[in-house]
């Protein structure tokens, strides 16, 4: 027997090289707010001012891995929770460069810049709601 995953069209809109400016917690809801996303149609790039709320989110299980470099050789990090990560890099921008998606779980990997120095940083997120993009077309 073979089965063939297909993994569908790609989405309209990309997280990659968006920066994250804040990230915050209500309602059973976390949303990450971006100074731009990218968007793609009919060959065309954009950008939008976006939010991106993944709705019915257990803060317990979200998981921030913060190295002490860019992970090129050996590094160390630490894993923290949601109110360290806002206390300690309040003024810090997490710059996503992969997303991947999967029943449930968000992964975004990246930089997170501060006063202009990157540093390795992997967000694992688990939902049970939607992942919904909140975009301001008009920009």
């Amino acid at each position: 027997m073979k089965t063939t995953k297909s993994f569908g069209e790609y989405p309209k809109y990309s997280l990659h090289d968006a920066r994250v400016q804040k990230i915050a917690y209500a309602d059973g809801n976390l949303t990450f707010t971006f100074d731009y996303i990218f968007s793609y149609e009919n060959g065309v790039e954009q950008t939008h001012k976006a939010k991106i709320v993944f709705e019915k989110c257990d803060v317990d299980d979200l998981e921030i891995l913060v190295f002490n470099s860019t992970i090129l050789d050996t590094f160390t990090g630490k894993r923290i929770e949601l109110p360290q990560y806002q206390q300690d890099y309040s003024e810090s921008e997490f710059e996503v460069i992969t997303e991947t998606y999967n029943w449930g779980r968000a992964v975004l990997q990246g930089w997170l810049w501060t006063e202009g120095n990157p540093v390795h940083c992997i967000m694992n997120i688990y939902f049970t709601g939607d992942m919904v993009y909140v975009v301001d077309e008009s920009l």
